[in-house]
C-alpha cells in the first residue's frame, strides 16, 4: 500500500487551455459534451444532440449526425478509423449501438454506418418484446440499456453491458452482421459501470466492474469462459482503465478510499489517496486522475483537481485544476482534457532533457535513475546520472553512499574518476569494493590489479585476497602474473605460489621457492613435475644458486635431464599403451652442453655429472663433445692437484690415464697438454705426446730430467717411426749441460744405431762428441775404428770403380778419334739381318754393321740409324731425355736431399753424374747470381 499524498510532486507537463480557439463551442451550438474518444489521429467528441464531432492534427472540426439521442459513448481505435457509439433508444426501445466508417462517406457527405445493433439481453422473443414495447405505463422502463462497451483491437469480440447486469458477447466481425454470434455470458446483480478487453498472443480476458463489485472473466477458449470475481467492490462509471504492458498489474479501478489493481486472477496493490474520484485514465505509463475535491460539488461543471501519477517510479508528474472536465483523451502524442464548455485543453509531456534538468535542481538524483531506465535510456545517460548522484553525496561527506551510486556506473565511468576521491587510506574499504566491481565486470586493468591487491594486503584481509585470487572453478579473476608481484611484495608468499603454481607461471613459483622462502629442495622436487623444456630454462636461471645449497640433489636433478627424462608427476604406463605392444621410444633429454657453466666452481659435482653421463652400465649413456670431455678432463685435474699425495692422488691419475687412452674420448690434446702442464700431470703430458707423435718433445723432457734410461727406452719405441731421435739422443747425451757423463753402455747404443742406419756422417758425429765435456776418446774408440775401417773399404771399392770407368773411358775416347780421323774399313761378308752372303747394292754403317739393302729398307726405321743398335740407343736416348726433364724439377732434387738418410754428398754427387749439373745454366737456374762450386758447396752444407 503507497500513498499517493506522500510522492514528490513535479511539473513534467505544460498546461495549454482552449487550443481549439472556440470551435468546438461553434461546432456543438449549445448542446453538451456527453463522451469523448481518440484514435486514428482524430479525437471524437459526443453531445447531447446526438452528434459527432470530430477533431483532425489541425483541429478542423467535422460534424455528423450519428442519434437522434445524446451519444452516451464513443469508441475509437488507433488501429483502424472505425468508431462505435451508443446511444439511448426511444421510451421503451434497447439502445442503439452504431458501427462508422469516418472513411468512407455516404450521398449526404457524412460517415458510412457499417452496422446498427439493439442489443437486448433478455431473452423473450421478438415479438413479444415488441408489443410490451408499445405499451405504456411502467413496463416500458423495464428495457434494460446499455451502459458500457469494450470492443477486442481486431475487431473480432465486443463485449457490451447493460443496466440489468446483463454482459453480452459479440464473437465475429464487429462491422458486419454476417457471422456474428452473441451471447449472454452472465447477470449480475446491478448495472455494469464499466467494461475492459485485455488481449495478449496467449490469452484474452474481460474486466468488468458494477458498483459493487470486480468481475475477470476468462474469453480464451470460446464457450468455456470463465468468471473469477475479483473483488466485492465495484467503481462509478469512468473510474476504470486498463494499463499498459510495461505496468505490472493490468486493471486500475478507482474508489473514494483508494486506486486498486488487479491482475487477472487477484488483486494487486494499493494507492491510498482520498478524494471522490470522477474520472480515470492511462496515457503512456502515466495515471490521469480527476477528482471532485472534498465537500465540492460534484457536478460536471464543477471544478476538478487534474493529478498525473506516474506509478512506476512514485511521483506526481502534474497537478492542476480545471472547471467542467467532460473527458481526457490520449491523441497526436499529447493529453487532451476536453471540458464543458467546450473547450480543448493541452497536456504536452516536456522532453526527458528537461525533467532531468528540473529534477537535478531539486537533487532528486533517485527519482532522476528511475526515470532514465523507465525510460529506456541508455547506459551511458544512466551513468552520467549516477555520476553526479555520487558526487553530490560525497560533497555532503557520504562517502559510503557515494560509493553505492559509482559501483552502479561501472564499466561505464573512467574509473580513474572515483579511485581518485578514495584514494585517502580512511576511503580504503570503499575504494576495494569499487576495485573488486571493476573486475567484476572485466573493466579493469593490470594497474587497477595491482592497486585491489594491495587494499587486500594493506587490510591484512586473506579471506578477501583468496576469494578475489581463486574462484571455485580455480580460475584467477586478474592478471595472474601482477597477482604474484603484489603478494610477493607484501609477503603473501603461499597465496603468491598457489597462484603461480595453477596458472603454469613456473619461473614465478621458483623465484619465491628460492629468493624468498629459500626452500631449494622444494624448488627442485617443483622442477621434476615440469616439462622438459620448462625445466632447462629454469636450471639454467637458477642452477648456480641451487648448486651453492643443494650440490647433490641438483646434480641429479641434471643427470635425469641429459639421460632419459620423465616428469616425475607422469603415468608410469601412457594410457592405451596396455592395449597394444609398448613401442621402444627414444630418449628425451637435453644437451650437456648447455649445464657446463654451472658446473663451474663445482668440480665434484661436475666430475660426478660427466661421469654418470659417459658410464657404461647406464642404458642411457651418450659420447660427450670434445668440450666436455675437456671439462671431465680438466676437473680430473683439479682434484689431482688439490689430493694429497697417496691413493687418492693415483687413483685420479689413473682415471686421467684412461680417459686420454679411450678411442672413444674426443679431448682436444692442446687443451689437455696445457692442463696437465699446469697441473704438473707428467704422465699425462707424455702420454699425449706420444700419442701425437711428439717424440722429441718426449726424448727433450727426459733429458732435461736426466732420465737417460727413459730416453733410451723411447729412442728404441719410436726410432723405426722417427730414426732422428737417435740424432737427438746423441745430442742430448754430449750436451755440455748435462750434469755427469753418460753411461757408456747407452752411448755405445745410440752410436751404433746411427752407423747402423746411416743417420749422421762420421764427421758431423766426430764434432757433436768432441763438443761435449765428458765424452772421452776412449769411449767412442771402437766407434771411430769401425768408421774408418767401413770407409777404408768403401774408399778401395770406389777407386777400384773410379779406375775402370777411367780405362773405359780412354777406350771409348780412342774409338771415337779413329773414327774421327782414319779410314774405317768394312770387312763384314754376311747381312746382319738374313745372315747370307752380302751382294751389292748394301748399306754399311760405323757401328761396323752391315746390311743388304732390301733388308735395312724391310727392317729400319729410320735411314740414319743402324737396325741392331736401335733398341739400345733407343733406351740410352729415353734416359737423356729424362735426365733433361729432371733438370728442370728442382723441388724434387731438394726433397731427395732432404730425405736422404745416407751422406748428403751422395745424392749430389749421383746427380752430377746423372748429367743433372752439366750445364752451368741448370746451376745458375737453381741458385742464381752464385758460381757452381758455391753452389755446390752450399748443397752439401745444408744437408
Amino acid at each position: 500500500m503507497a500513498a499517493l499524498l506522500q510522492w514528490r510532486k513535479f511539473s513534467f507537463f505544460d498546461v495549454t487551455a482552449n487550443i481549439d480557439g472556440g470551435q468546438l463551442a461553434e461546432a456543438l451550438k449549445g448542446a453538451e459534451v456527453t463522451c469523448t474518444a481518440g484514435g486514428r489521429g482524430q479525437v471524437y467528441i459526443g453531445d447531447s444532440a446526438g452528434c459527432v464531432h470530430g477533431l483532425n492534427r489541425q483541429l478542423k472540426v467535422s460534424t455528423f449526425v450519428a442519434h437522434g439521442q445524446p451519444v452516451r459513448s464513443i469508441t475509437a481505435f488507433d488501429h483502424t478509423s472505425i468508431v462505435i457509439t451508443i446511444a439511448d433508444g426511444s421510451p421503451g426501445t434497447p439502445s442503439e449501438v452504431k458501427v462508422w466508417s469516418p472513411d468512407k462517406l455516404d450521398s449526404q457527405g457524412r460517415p458510412t454506418c457499417l452496422r446498427s445493433l439493439a442489443p437486448d439481453p433478455r431473452p423473450a422473443p421478438a415479438s413479444q418484446r415488441q408489443s410490451q414495447a408499445s405499451q405504456s405505463g411502467p413496463s416500458r422502463n423495464q428495457v434494460p440499456h446499455v451502459t458500457t462497451l469494450a470492443v477486442h483491437p481486431n475487431l473480432s469480440l465486443m463485449a457490451v453491458g447493460f443496466s440489468d447486469g446483463s454482459i453480452m458477447l459479440y464473437r465475429g466481425e464487429v462491422s458486419r452482421e454476417r457471422g456474428s454470434k452473441h451471447k449472454v455470458l452472465l447477470t449480475v446483480s446491478s448495472g455494469l459501470t464499466s467494461l475492459h478487453l485485455r488481449h495478449t498472443t496467449r490469452s484474452t480476458h474481460l474486466f468488468a466492474t458494477t458498483r459493487t463489485h470486480t468481475y475477470c472473466i476468462n474469453l480464451t477458449v470460446r464457450d468455456k469462459e470463465t468468471t473469477v470475481e475479483l473483488d466485492g467492490l465495484g467503481c462509478e462509471p469512468g473510474c476504470s482503465t486498463l494499463a499498459d504492458g510495461r505496468h505490472e498489474h493490468h486493471f486500475l479501478v478507482a474508489r473514494p478510499d483508494a486506486l486498486y489493481s488487479y491482475t487477472s486472477d487477484s488483486r494487486g496493490s494499493c494507492y491510498v489517496f482520498e478524494g471522490e474520484k470522477t474520472l480515470v485514465a492511462w496515457f503512456r505509463g502515466y495515471l490521469i486522475v480527476a477528482a471532485a475535491d472534498k465537500g465540492g460539488p460534484t457536478t460536471r461543471s464543477g471544478e476538478r483537481s487534474i493529478t498525473v501519477y506516474d506509478l512506476t517510479n512514485k511521483l506526481v508528474a502534474l497537478s492542476t485544476r480545471v472547471r467542467g472536465l467532460a473527458g481526457v483523451v490520449g491523441e497526436w502524442g499529447g493529453l487532451y482534457l476536453v471540458t464543458t464548455e467546450p473547450s480543448l485543453i493541452h497536456m504536452s509531456e516536456k522532453d526527458l532533457h528537461s525533467k532531468f534538468q528540473l529534477l537535478f535542481k531539486k537533487n532528486q538524483f533517485d527519482i532522476a535513475i528511475s526515470l532514465a531506465k523507465t525510460q529506456c535510456c541508455d547506459q551511458e545517460e544512466v551513468a552520467e546520472i549516477l555520476k553526479q548522484y555520487g558526487d553530490w553525496l560525497y560533497s555532503k561527506g557520504n562517502h559510503a553512499a557515494a560509493m553505492d551510486q559509482y559501483l552502479k556506473t561501472v564499466p561505464h565511468l573512467e574509473p580513474s574518476y572515483v579511485i581518485r576521491k578514495y584514494l585517502d587510506t580512511q576511503h580504503i574499504h570503499n575504494l576495494t569494493t569499487y576495485l573488486q566491481a571493476l573486475h567484476r565486470t572485466g573493466s579493469a586493468t593490470a594497474d587497477h590489479t595491482s592497486l585491489l591487491l594491495n587494499c587486500y594486503t594493506r587490510l591484512r584481509d586473506t579471506q578477501q585476497l583468496n576469494e578475489f585470487i581463486m574462484s571455485k572453478e580455480g580460475a584467477v579473476e586478474c592478471d595472474v602474473e601482477l597477482g604474484v608481484r603484489v603478494c610477493r611484495s607484501a609477503g603473501y608468499y603461499d597465496h603468491a605460489l598457489a597462484l603461480a603454481a595453477r596458472h603454469g607461471l613456473h619461473h614465478h613459483h621458483l623465484a619465491i621457492l628460492i629468493d624468498d622462502k629459500k626452500d631449494y629442495s622444494a624448488a627442485l622436487r617443483y622442477m621434476a613435475t615440469l616439462e622438459l623444456e620448462e625445466v632447462k630454462a629454469n636450471v639454467l636461471r637458477y642452477g648456480s644458486v641451487l648448486l651453492n645449497h643443494v650440490p647433490d640433489e641438483t646434480t641429479e636433478l641434471l643427470i635425469s635431464l641429459c639421460t632419459d627424462y620423465k616428469p616425475s608427476n607422469s603415468p608410469i604406463v601412457k594410457e592405451g599403451s596396455l592395449d597394444s605392444y609398448p613401442t621402444p621410444e627414444d630418449p628425451v633429454r637435453a644437451d650437456p652442453e648447455e649445464f657446463e657453466y654451472l658446473l663451474v666452481g663445482h668440480s665434484e659435482q661436475a666430475i660426478t655429472f660427466l661421469e654418470r653421463l659417459t658410464d657404461p652400465h647406464n642404458p642411457s649413456r651418450q659420447l660427450l663433445s670434445p668440450r666436455l670431455y675437456t671439462t671431465l678432463l680438466a676437473e680430473y685435474l683439479h682434484q689431482y692437484s688439490l689430493a694429497p699425495e697417496g691413493q687418492d692422488q693415483v687413483a685420479l691419475g689413473e682415471k686421467v690415464l684412461a680417459l686420454l687412452r679411450n678411442p672413444d674420448t674426443k679431448v682436444c690434446r692442446d687443451q689437455a697438454l696445457l692442463l696437465c702442464d699446469k697441473h704438473k700431470f707428467h704422465d699425462g703430458k707424455l702420454l699425449l705426446w706420444e700419442q701425437a707423435g711428439m717424440f722429441e718433445e718426449m726424448l727433450a723432457w727426459h733429458g732435461e730430467r736426466g732420465e737417460t734410461e727413459a730416453a733410451l727406452a723411447v729412442c728404441s719405441r719410436k726410432a723405426q717411426q722417427q730414426p732422428s731421435l737417435w740424432c737427438s739422443f746423441l745430442r742430448q747425451l754430449a750436451s755440455a749441460s748435462s750434469p755427469s757423463p753418460p753411461n757408456p753402455h747407452h752411448l755405445s747404443t745410440c752410436l751404433n744405431n746411427i752407423e747402423d742406419k746411416g743417420l749422421m756422417p762420421a764427421l758431423e758425429v766426430m764434432e757433436v762428441l768432441a763438443s761435449s765435456p765428458h765424452i772421452t776418446l776412449g769411449q767412442v774408440r771402437d766407434y771411430l775404428l769401425g768408421v774408418v775401417a767401413s770407409h777404408s773399404s768403401t774408399l778401395a771399392a770406389e777407386a777400384s770403380r773410379s779406375q775402370q770407368y777411367a780405362q773405359e773411358t780412354a777406350k771409348m775416347r780412342d774409338t771415337i778419334r779413329d773414327l774421327r780421323t782414319g779410314a774405317t774399313q768394312f770387312t763384314a761378308t754376311k747381312c746382319n739381318i738374313c745372315n747370307n752372303e752380302l751382294e751389292l747394292p748394301s748399306v754399311h754403317f760405323l757401328c761396323r754393321h752391315s746390311f743388304h739393302q732390301h733388308c735395312f729398307e724391310s727392317y729400319s726405321e729410320s735411314d740414319a740409324d743402324c737396325p741392331m743398335c736401335l733398341p739400345e740407343n733407343k733406351k740410352m736416348m729415353d734416359i737423356i731425355k729424362a735426365q733433361e726433364t729432371h733438370r728442370s724439377q728442382h723441388d724434387h732434387f731438394h726433397e731427395q736431399l732432404e730425405r736422404s738418410s745416407a751422406d748428403a754428398f751422395t745424392v749430389v754427387a749421383d746427380y752430377l753424374g746423372r748429367g743433372v749439373f752439366t750445364h752451368l745454366q741448370s746451376l745458375s737456374a737453381l741458385y742464381p747470381r752464385l758460381n757452381t762450386t758455391k753452389i755446390v758447396c752450399d748443397l752439401l752444407c745444408s744437408s
